[in-house]
Parts: structure tokens; C-alpha cells; sequence
């Protein structure tokens, strides 16, 4: 991996850490529990990976409608369109939130498996990353990975498609 393809996923992950970081604090999760790093760099593998124990516990936990917001910018998606395909919410319900309003955990959810497959694709891709998780793709049935992943079995099809596009092989 290029030093320039690792820095856009580092910059990925700081972005959607700091995002679910704010939302937390705000909501006051969990007043008085360890901090819990969302993406760490494993051994032996220089981009962030997501922390599966900091993603299952904050997974259950809802988030502020303020969240989805800032979590859009950190995406760099150029539509807000993707934003309601990618977390499956509707522009009316985001018209009717309040900054007091929280979300469903399952957006929640959807909103940490999202990120990783952008940090992901930002590791493959390098900035590019994000313009390739919403263009259509022959081996998603001519969905964006981003909405093909609007699951946790269409996530895991997801990440197939970026390893095999990295290292070669099957999909």
C-alpha cells in the first residue's frame, strides 16, 4: 500500500472517530466508561482497522439526529442523497428532527459499518475512496457499494470486492 493510500484511510478514520466521539459526548453515553478507540492500526498492517468490541458496544447506543450531519461531511460524499441510501434514513425524517431527537441504534449501526468500508475504500483507493462507494458496480447487482451494504451481509460483500481489488483473487 502507498504511503498516500494509507494517509486518506488515517484521515478517514480520524474523521469518523472524531464524529462518533462529539456524538457520544454529546448524548452522554456511557458517563464514566473507558475510552474506546474506534479504529486502531494493527500489527503489521499500517492502515486503521475498526475495533469490532468499541463497534459492538457503541452499536447498541443511539446518537443524536445531529450526528448524521456531521457524519455526511466526514464521508465526503458530494450527494446528500447517498446520505439516506447509505443509513437507510429518510429526508423526512431528518427534516422533523430536533437537535435533542435520537436516532434508532440500528442507524447507529449502519453508521459504523459504513464507515469502516470508507475507510476501507480510502485504504484501496486512497481519496478516491469515496467516489468509488457510490458508483454502481456489475458484481452488486449495479448497486454503490454504499447502498449494496445497507446490511451487514452486503457490508461483508463489500470488503470481499475491496480485498480482492488490493490483494488479488476471487470475489
Amino acid at each position: 500500500m502507498t504511503a498516500q493510500r494509507q494517509d486518506a484511510a488515517v484521515v478517514m478514520a480520524k474523521k469518523f472517530e472524531n464524529v462518533f466521539e462529539r456524538a457520544f459526548t454529546a448524548a452522554k453515553v456511557a458517563p464514566g466508561s473507558r475510552k474506546r478507540r474506534l479504529f486502531t492500526t494493527l500489527l503489521h498492517h499500517e492502515a486503521p482497522t475498526l475495533n469490532r468490541d468499541a463497534a459492538a458496544y457503541w452499536a447498541s447506543r443511539s446518537l443524536p439526529a445531529t450526528a448524521l450531519q456531521q457524519w455526511f461531511e466526514a464521508t465526503g460524499l458530494e450527494k446528500k442523497k447517498d446520505l439516506f441510501i447509505a443509513l437507510q434514513v429518510t429526508p423526512s425524517t431528518l427534516s422533523r428532527a430536533k437537535p435533542h431527537t435520537t436516532l434508532d441504534a440500528a442507524v447507529t449501526e449502519r453508521m459504523l459499518r459504513q464507515s469502516e468500508l470508507f475507510v476501507r475504500a480510502a485504504e484501496v483507493f486512497g481519496e478516491d475512496g469515496a467516489t468509488w462507494m457510490t458508483r454502481p458496480h456489475d458484481l452488486l447487482d449495479g448497486k454503490a457499494p454504499v447502498e449494496y451494504a445497507s446490511n451487514e451481509f452486503g457490508g461483508a460483500k463489500v470488503r470481499q470486492i475491496l480485498n480482492a481489488i488490493e490483494y488479488g483473487g476471487v470475489v
